[in-house]
């Protein structure tokens, strides 16, 4: 038929750091020292291992039993057979704290407190430290891998959902800290994949084993390596059929047609070579096929897929199959965010919002967006796009789903609000009216909140500044709680109108250092100098602004977070040779004039302080630009 090995398919995973970094290594580890103990008030045992001979052991300070231990020890090394027995003992209880820490990881993955999500990143963490000895992979089942994927899995799934929980304070969340965990977790599938198309496992995988890697790479977009992992697997004599069972297909044939990997036309006869003498279809491979056939717009084929899922369903006995409940969510809201006929589209989307469905479909912000703007490709009335949104909103509010994502309202509203502007460009009467209604609107069924106006504030399009003005004071009008994140907004978006002057910008980088003040804080965030540079050097307008930039940069250069802000700060700024030499006159000369036509004033602070001296650290980058005959003008 044709090769399922693409001669321009990237082998191999990716390389440079995920495939190399172990999760022993530096601040990658989710928990200080997993094999010395655990967060888990001894809810599980944790053995500490070391070698006979090592130094971490608990010798006596006699000296005669230290001389019965050297006597061992050397016999030891003599003797294979008490070396082996040594060595087997100690991979015996290694093999058996990991299956421990299995066992623990599924009595604690779906415990959703604080404590028990602690409990199970502590297990997930050792479990990783295990997994990276080579004599221990040697002596897993096929349960025990299975059940190690699975884990996996869940850590990854929980790692996603509290990126965009929404519920982070990101000045003051340790970033380093959740960008390790996410290395972590990345390095560890590609990982398990890499030991598994090295053969390492051959002879105990599974097909659920794959599906629950498989699942894991999709959350992390590791599309490439999925395709890989495939295409070496039915190319394996052994396990071959493994990768072509219907399970498998059904998470793999949709990677591969939106990478471009297989036609359409080639995946239906991936499909139909694969299941023509079998008695049922998998539903995942239904609703698969189903998804497919929509984005190919052959929305009868998709039709007939959910018909197969729902005679599964009707035919079930007791309790519904989860997994195939699951299956008909996904293809019905592929009809509403991925099919191009507004009828059929609008017809799912009915269903949902009226509650008509005999399964449950949790309606996802990314379809409806991509609803919305199959809409405005289509041309369709705004009327008919601005229901469609309104009725997501009404949606989320009686069913409760923001309380469990938040960032569903952020991306529906971000994407709603692109598209209003998109297709009101221009400020006019009409427009304005209909941002009105849309406003009003939206306070009808739920509180104005900072997350929504400053969605409208970051799309806002039209270069209008009374607008801007009066959306700005809509902070106040609905009385919303305000974080330094709504200055920002607005400060940056005030540096793309030209009408503002450079006193007006100033009194709102004020008002920033105000909340900043109000909120605690002592030190001035990234964020808050990253708004001003937009709205300043950075903005359409830099002839004028970027004298106040310089002068308010030195005015409260002291005030960066420590040694290693202004480092970084400067150091990008050595990157612009339009911009460095003016920045780096803070750092070379004693007392910069910058022809500025407002007057800087550093108020006095209860919490805000200077925490470094910026031209003192700073020094060593201009030097070194010196050194290297770089000329500051």
């Amino acid at each position: 038929m044709f090769r399922l090995i693409s001669t321009n398919a990237q082998q191999g995973f990716r390389p440079v750091i995920l495939s190399k970094v172990r999760p022993n290594k530096g601040s990658l580890a989710l928990a200080s020292n997993p094999l010395q103990g655990n967060t888990n008030n001894g809810q599980y045992r944790v053995t500490q291992f070391s070698r006979s001979n090592s130094t971490n052991g608990t010798i006596s300070n006699n000296n005669q039993t230290s001389y019965k231990v050297d006597n061992f020890i050397n016999k030891a090394t003599k003797d294979p057979l008490i070396k082996d027995s040594f060595e087997n003992s100690e991979v015996e209880q290694k093999l058996n704290y990991f299956r421990e820490l299995l066992s623990s990881t599924q009595s604690k993955m779906y415990n959703k407190s604080l404590e028990g999500r602690i409990a199970f990143n502590d297990c997930v963490n050792n479990l990783f430290e295990l997994f990276d000895d080579e004599a221990i992979r040697s002596n897993l089942t096929g349960s025990d891998l299975f059940h190690y994927a699975h884990a996996l899995q869940i850590a990854v799934f929980y790692n996603r959902t509290n990126r965009l929980s929404g519920n982070k304070n990101r000045d003051r969340d340790q970033h380093s800290n959740n960008y390790s965990e996410e290395m972590l977790l990345k390095n560890a599938v590609l990982n398990l994949a890499e030991l598994i198309i090295g053969n390492e496992f051959q002879p105990i995988i599974t097909a659920p084993m794959i599906q629950m890697l498989f699942y894991s790479m999709l959350q992390f977009k590791f599309n490439t390596e999925i395709i890989n992992l495939w295409e070496n697997g039915i190319n394996d004599k052994v396990n071959g059929k493994i990768y072509l069972s219907q399970e498998i297909l059904g998470i793999v044939l949709p990677t591969c047609f939106e990478n471009n990997r297989f036609t359409y036309e080639e995946i239906l006869q991936v499909y139909e070579l694969n299941t023509k003498d079998a008695k049922s279809i998998a539903h995942n491979l239904a609703a698969s096929i189903g998804k497919i056939a929509i984005t190919s717009g052959d929305y009868s084929r998709a039709l007939d897929s959910l018909e197969s899922l729902l005679q599964l369903y009707e035919n079930q006995s007791g309790k519904p199959n989860r997994d195939l409940l699951h299956s008909l969510s996904e293809l019905h809201l592929t009809f509403i965010g991925h099919c191009k006929d507004y009828r059929i589209a609008k017809h799912f989307f009915d269903k949902v919002i009226e509650h008509t469905l005999p399964y449950k479909v949790i309606l996802k912000a990314p379809k409806v967006v991509s609803f919305l703007q199959n809409c405005n490709e289509a041309n369709e009335p705004i009327d008919n796009i601005i229901y469609i949104w309104k009725s997501t909103i009404n949606y989320y509010k009686d069913n409760g789903a923001a309380n469990v994502i938040n960032a569903r309202y952020s991306i529906l509203n971000n994407g709603f609000f692109q598209l209003f502007f998109n297709r009101y460009p221009n400020l006019n009467q009409e427009s304005f009216i209909k941002l009105r209604e849309v406003i009003s609107s939206y306070s009808e069924i739920k509180l104005i909140d900072e997350t929504f106006l400053n969605t409208i504030i970051s799309n806002y399009s039209w270069a209008d500044k009374s607008v801007l003005n009066q959306l700005i004071e809509n902070y106040s009008i609905y009385e919303v709680n305000r974080t330094p994140v709504s200055y920002r907004v607005s400060l940056k978006k005030m540096g793309e109108l030209k009408d503002y002057s450079n006193q007006e910008i100033l009194e709102k980088w004020n008002e920033n250092l105000q909340c900043l003040e109000s909120n605690r804080y002592n030190y001035i965030p990234v964020a808050d100098w990253a708004a001003l540079r937009d709205a300043t050097i950075a903005s359409p307008f830099p002839e004028q602004r970027t004298p106040l930039y310089l002068t308010v940069v030195n005015a409260y250069k002291n005030y960066m977070q420590d040694r290693k802000s202004c480092l970084k700060f400067l150091g990008n700024w050595s990157k612009r040779p339009d911009n460095y030499p003016q920045i780096a006159r803070i750092t070379t000369e004693e007392n910069p004039d910058f022809n500025c036509d407002v007057e800087v004033v550093v108020p006095q602070f209860k919490f805000l302080r200077s925490n470094v001296d910026y031209k003192l650290v700073t020094k060593e980058i201009t030097d070194n630009k010196k050194n290297n005959n770089d000329i500051l003008v």
